[in-house]
């Protein structure tokens, strides 16, 4: 019976012989996550290399002095266009492009190679509200700022300077006035828009960390709100600026998927699973055409009026008439599943567009009539208190109504009614947030600047949570602390919100360098971008073709690019960089003769700038940098070598072999909804996963034991949904004793049927029972106690597929016996030696089985006996547990496991709990 659980070791062995085996590191990987691993890999060697050689010639100091990109570095935003023969600007793109890099870096091995195996979401009501109740109302709250204050504290850290003395007069001025109109109490002003997306977007993060789909049909809301602001900023922008030149265009698709392009690379993943940024992208280019088209007549009366009419009818028709417009427009969209559309790309892109299809016009109609709504606050507060107040609260109150109007009705909907409702109505409430939240310019000039720093990061913390914060495409929760998921999630959220912030801040930085405000520099940086990528993705796929795409040949071709890149830079800057840090250095002791301090050089620094600058660079200076370089990707290849060895791997099919470990568990008594108890099992009893989720309080739930990381071998519940999706359209049977029919009914109970196995004393006890589920699934059981009798069913099967009529069989079989056989047929030894007959030919059925028609097929040992509880003499002479222990030793011998695809041993899920037995063999 224990035989494959034998195999633990050698399976162990056997993994981390291929972890240890370089070229297996990138065995799952993608044609283009080994470009962008040689893209980067090349980039950090040349960054490496160029900074030692300005630390061992003594120049480091000076490169953010000459003509620097940016001399806050990452601590602003804001940087020069690229200066391909400047040094400092070189070394600045480089050192942006290298941390971006190790950001992707860590991303993939969170993905791809986490240190322990991804954890299932839990939901908690009372603990969602308590982190919302938290973070928006007290932290939000303690953190309510005058606009002003805001924007000068974003002026600072942006690199823009002070602005203090002009704050100080706005405030005053605005205490003194309440009608002084001002950017920074304007109605839905740019601190309050941000605050509005920081709030939602941390509402939509923590519904997709704790999988709350009780708040659904809200979280749809905040989506049609973010690309109701697409409509709202774009068009406002254009309008105000009558700018529609190609950098402005460029800049703004940057800004939207510069990020998303090198997760969808790094990560091999489609671009429709980050579905918010094709979105807003969509839907921004949209507000472009329809502003473009007729630009120099937008200021007339009716000709933007028009526009918006026209783009109003053509939404109708392509998104609400049944037309097939829609799909001839996106005919470049697949309906093959791909990770994050099941049912196609075009489907998925209908879906999602279809749900906000009219929210961005609606934005755009907002804009176009804001300074009629300004207005209407400025006179309305020019007026006396009362009837500005009542004017106020008769607005108010309408608004209220319609919205009660719609909590009561499309709120109240469950998800898929409420989805058809939602273009149509989600207007609602974003109209009277806006109203409300614009009540009186004091509310108006104050804002929450917790929420507004986190909603000026919407889109990187959006896009990092599916791969830094969760896992598996959001699916699953990132482990860096197994069994303390307080301060797990501590840990994760710190390191996800500094990257994100820090992307955020690379995004812009390296904006302002390739994609400054001329035409021409956008195209050139953007073919050598282009033609780089290609380049890379290239040569990756000629690696692929060789079989060549081990990580030394990966870091071998990044240090043979790097080392080019960085002779190149080197010929082309170096000198000039190097004269001009000499005469710099020269110019500051000149100075501090004259009793100026130059505290951007060393003492050391100074004292050597007659001396040994004077000198030709040291061999040493030159040979080393590239070495240096080279220890750095080395240092970061064995890191990606050790997680691949002995981290977990991304959710996907379990290894062939996790067989040997499936039965490893125990029962603990334990919450399995309950996050905090999921932890305390870990620590107290070693657990790492549960077969079940019961939200009754404590009981007995099923756990698996932990198993090393290495093995790959993560287990996990399964839901209805879950288990639809992997047997939807199969066909399942059990053949089998009342052993395995109690395993059905459990199994049809997992799968919804909640009154399966209910005790019913009127109905046949030994009898077939037939099961469709979901209309596309059906479930049998056949009565079959004894071995002859699988055997019987299992030919007849087995002979039916062979003959290649329309029968179709089974995709997975699952078989169980040896109690009757051991009780009935095991007395005499022509009874043994029959049995055995019929075990063996039973093996042979079952592999062919599985060798004609694919059939997995599954062996249940039949579970612990309790011997004090068995209800019969017979019973009590011949099935005893030790009589038992040795049909199975039977079974074991006659290869029945060995012919099994998977084994499930009912003793190690029974033998804890033996004295449950009420009649000695169920439970």
């Amino acid at each position: 019976m224990g035989d494959y659980l034998q195999e633990k070791d050698s399976f162990l062995q056997q993994q981390q012989d291929a972890a240890n085996n370089a070229s297996t590191v990138l065995m799952d990987a993608t044609t283009s996550t080994i470009t962008m691993a040689m893209l980067f890999g090349s980039i950090i060697f040349t960054t490496a290399s160029l900074a030692a050689r300005l630390w061992l010639t003594g120049m480091w100091s000076w490169r953010n002095t000459i003509n620097a990109t940016n001399s806050k570095g990452m601590d602003s935003t804001r940087s020069q266009p690229l200066d391909t023969t400047s040094l400092p600007s070189i070394y600045s793109l480089l050192y942006y492009s290298t941390v971006f890099g190790l950001i992707l870096f860590y991303s993939y091995i969170c993905e791809h190679h986490p240190p322990f195996f991804h954890e299932e979401k839990t939901y908690d009501r009372d603990e969602f509200f308590f982190w919302t109740i938290l973070v928006v109302v007290f932290a939000g709250g303690h953190s309510l700022r005058r606009n002003e204050v805001i924007k000068r504290r974003s002026r600072q850290s942006s690199g823009s300077g002070g602005g203090e003395e002009r704050a100080a007069k706005l405030q005053m001025i605005q205490e003194n006035n309440q009608m002084a109109a001002t950017p920074e109490n304007e109605v839905l002003n740019r601190y309050q828009t941000e605050e509005w997306k920081g709030w939602m977007q941390f509402t939509f993060l923590l519904y997709h960390y704790m999988h709350a789909m009780e708040i659904y049909n809200g979280i749809r809301v905040m989506i049609t709100c973010y690309v109701w602001m697409t409509g709202f900023g774009n068009f406002s922008f254009f309008y105000m600026t009558n700018d529609y030149s190609l950098p402005r265009v460029l800049q703004m698709v940057w800004r939207l998927n510069f990020l998303v392009f090198f997760l969808c690379l790094t990560h091999g993943t489609p671009y429709i699973l980050y579905y918010i940024c094709p979105l807003h992208t969509y839907f921004f280019f949209m507000v472009y055409a329809v502003m473009y088209i007729g630009k120099e007549h937008n200021y007339t009366k009716w000709w933007i009026r028009i526009k918006l009419g026209v783009t109003a009818l053509l939404i109708y028709v392509v998104w609400d008439c049944d037309t097939g417009i829609f799909e001839q427009m996106h005919t470049m969209l697949s309906d093959e599943p791909i990770a994050g559309a099941t049912m196609g790309s075009k489907w998925e892109w209908y879906f999602r567009s279809y749900l906000d299809h009219w929210s961005t016009l609606l934005g755009m109609v907002f804009a176009l009539n804001f300074p009629i709504i300004s207005l209407f606050f400025r006179k309305l507060e020019a007026r006396s208190p009362y009837r500005q107040w009542m004017g106020k609260m008769a607005v108010a109150a309408g608004m209220l109504f319609v919205f009660r109007l719609w909590v009561n009705g499309p709120l109240m909907y469950s998800k898929i009614p409420y989805n058809s409702t939602n273009p149509y109505f989600g207007f609602i409430p974003l109209v009277t947030y806006i109203f409300l939240r614009n009540l009186t310019p004091r509310i108006r000039s104050y804002s929450m600047e917790l929420l507004h720093e986190i909603g000026k990061t919407t889109l990187e913390t959006y896009l990092m949570q599916h791969h830094i914060w969760l896992t598996s495409n959001s699916k699953t929760i990132l482990v860096f602390l197994p069994g303390w998921p307080r301060v797990n999630l501590a840990l994760v959220t710190y390191l996800y919100v500094i990257m994100s912030r820090n992307l955020h801040k690379l995004t812009l930085l390296l904006r302002g360098m390739l994609l400054p405000n001329d035409r021409g520099a956008c195209i050139n940086s953007l073919v050598g971008m282009a033609v780089t990528i290609a380049g890379f993705y290239c040569t990756a796929f000629l690696l692929e073709g060789m079989d060549m795409t081990s990580l030394p040949t990966v870091g071998m071709v990044s240090m043979l690019c790097g080392a080019l890149l960085y002779q190149s830079v080197i010929d082309s800057s170096w000198s000039t960089y190097r004269k001009t840090v000499k005469q710099m250095k020269g110019s500051a002791i000149d100075d501090n003769l004259h009793g100026d301090e130059y505290t951007t050089s060393s003492q050391s620094e100074r004292s050597d700038s007659t001396g040994q600058d004077g000198k030709d660079e040291t061999i040493y200076s030159k040979l080393c940098p590239p070495l240096i370089g080279a220890m750095v990707l080395l240092v970061l290849g064995l890191t990606w070598d050790g997680f691949a060895a002995a981290g977990a791997s991304a959710i996907g099919p379990l290894p062939p072999r996790c067989d040997a470990f499936v039965n490893d568990g125990l029962w603990i008594p334990i919450d399995g909804c309950n996050e905090s108890s999921r932890g305390m099992a870990y620590r107290n009893f070693g657990a790492a996963s549960y077969g079940t989720c019961t939200p009754h309080g404590n009981s007995y739930v099923w756990a698996w034991k932990e198993q090393s990381s290495r093995t790959h071998c993560r287990f996990g519940h399964r839901n209805e949904a879950k288990l639809k999706q992997s047997l939807n359209r199969r066909d399942v049977v059990f053949i089998g004793d009342s052993m395995t029919r109690y395993l059905y009914h459990a199994s049809m109970r997992a799968m919804g049927i909640s009154d399966s196995g209910a005790y019913d004393a009127t109905g046949p006890k030994h009898a077939d029972i037939s099961n469709t589920l979901w209309e596309t699934t059906p479930i049998n059981f056949k009565w079959a106690p004894l071995a002859a009798d699988q055997l019987g069913i299992l030919k007849e099967i087995n002979r039916k597929a062979s003959e290649g009529t329309e029968y179709r069989p089974p995709d997975l079989i699952f078989l169980g016996g040896g109690a009757w056989d051991r009780l009935h047929v095991y007395a005499t030894d022509e009874d043994r030696q029959s049995h055995a007959t019929t075990l063996k030919d039973l093996g042979n059925e079952m592999q062919k089985a599985q060798e004609e028609y694919g059939a997995a097929v599954v062996w249940f040992i039949p579970t612990t006996i309790n011997s004090q509880a068995l209800n019969t003499e017979e019973k009590r002479d011949h099935m005893r547990e030790e009589d038992m222990e040795a049909m199975r030793a039977v079974y074991a011998h006659n290869g029945i496991l060995s012919s099994s695809s998977f084994v499930i041993d009912g003793p190690a899920f029974t033998s804890s709990r033996v004295s449950e037995s009420y009649d000695g063999v169920h439970y």
